[in-house]
């Protein structure tokens, strides 16, 4: 019985450590969070086409992205709100302030606001649900429901997929690269060239006072520990806050476990500033992770933000982006070559990239990363 006692702590701990994990994932997973979510996916044009399907299937209840709508309604900006939340239902409201809608056609028809150059707004409703199951496509094309963690997920979807102006104009810009459809081309043409009017007035027309660049750097890093540089698509966000697009080191990844970012010293058009960084250790390439000194020590790392008037519009594919000259705004002009994730984030990709690998060495070591940065998330 005695030599049983160790087992059974064991098998305790275990049990501890898995449903503290379920309560933390749903404490940090509410209906207006898994909502705000999908319309920031949705605004980047992520239900444009079928590229980002797996993305966005976790999200809903039973539903698909609509990646064949007929209309895209474009989009200023929205609000989430949380109306109702019962036990396992919420009912959550998007106001969004619409431009307009593209057609099929490709042709953008205009939805006139209180004035002019102002957009209308739009309420959906939208019902949530806390379920553990969601759709996913098999890789026979076939939808199939599936089992997956307890979570809040979207029952009833907005009406069409809501973009962004930039995301608008990158649909229909290739679109009508595609086409062969003379008024479908001549449509694009037109919509793009309106599009791009939106786009340069918020410039012309915004009252917003100038972020500080203390703010711009803690929005940088902040959407570096979050993971955007490891993907294709974050890294768009990460290269709108850089004075030129930056090329990031996978051979070493820096883990933190917080952040901290200073005041600037100003000096002109340039302004230095520093991070301190709780690291906790490295992740190679093989996704092996090197821990640091237990609970984390302090590094700062140096950065130079600069003051920058140019902007760019997304190109049609195969062509170059379109430069515009609008109101100065401080970006990160230099930053060192690592990147630096969270725990979550560094867990994350692990998964996902001993998912995708076909190589037993790769795999191994990132079953010890996980269960490692599992470790230190749950007890730090």
């Amino acid at each position: 019985m005695l030599r049983n006692i160790p087992r059974l702590i064991s098998h305790f701990a275990m049990a501890v450590i898995a449903s503290k994990a379920q309560t933390v994932g749903i404490q940090q997973s509410s209906p207006k969070e898994v909502l705000e979510n999908f319309c920031k996916m949705d605004a980047d044009g992520k239900q444009l086409g079928t590229g980002h399907q797996k993305e966005l299937v976790g999200l809903f209840y039973q539903q698909k992205p609509l990646t064949e709508s007929l209309d895209v309604t474009v989009v200023k900006d929205y609000v989430v709100r949380t109306l109702d939340v019962r036990r396992d239902t919420a009912q959550v409201i998007v106001d969004y302030n619409v431009w307009g809608r593209v057609d099929y056609s490709l042709r953008f028809a205009r939805l006139t606001g209180p004035s002019q150059n102002q957009p209308i707004q739009i309420r959906e409703y939208i019902s949530m649900i806390r379920s553990d199951k969601h759709r996913e496509l098999g890789s026979d094309g076939q939808w199939r429901e599936v089992q997956d963690v307890l979570q809040w997920r979207i029952k009833t979807m907005p009406s069409s997929p809501h973009v962004g102006v930039t995301a608008a104009m990158r649909y229909v810009r290739e679109m009508g690269f595609r086409s062969r459809d003379p008024i479908a081309m001549r449509n694009a043409q037109a919509t793009v060239a309106e599009l791009s009017a939106f786009f340069q007035a918020r410039f012309e027309q915004t009252t917003e006072p100038r972020q500080l660049p203390s703010t711009v750097l803690a929005r940088f890093v902040a959407l570096q520990t979050e993971g955007k540089g490891l993907t294709a698509e974050g890294q768009k966000e990460l290269d709108a806050l850089l004075v030129q697009p930056a090329a990031w080191r996978t051979d070493k990844i820096h883990i933190t476990r917080d952040f901290v970012v200073s005041n600037a010293v100003l000096m002109g058009a340039n302004g230095n500033l520093y991070v301190e960084y709780i690291a906790l250790g490295d992740l190679d390439s093989s996704l092996r992770f090197t821990n640091g000194v237990p609970g984390g020590v302090k590094v700062r790392e140096g950065y130079t933000l600069a003051l920058s008037n140019k902007y760019s519009l997304p190109g049609a594919k195969g062509k170059p982006a379109q430069e515009l000259i609008g109101p100065n705004r401080w970006l990160v002009a230099d930053s060192p070559p690592e990147q630096w994730i969270t725990v979550n984030t560094a867990i994350r990709y692990a998964t996902e990239m001993r998912d995708q690998t076909t190589d037993p060495a790769i795999k191994q070591n990132a079953d010890q990363t996980i269960a490692k940065l599992t470790a230190i998330h749950w007890w730090r």
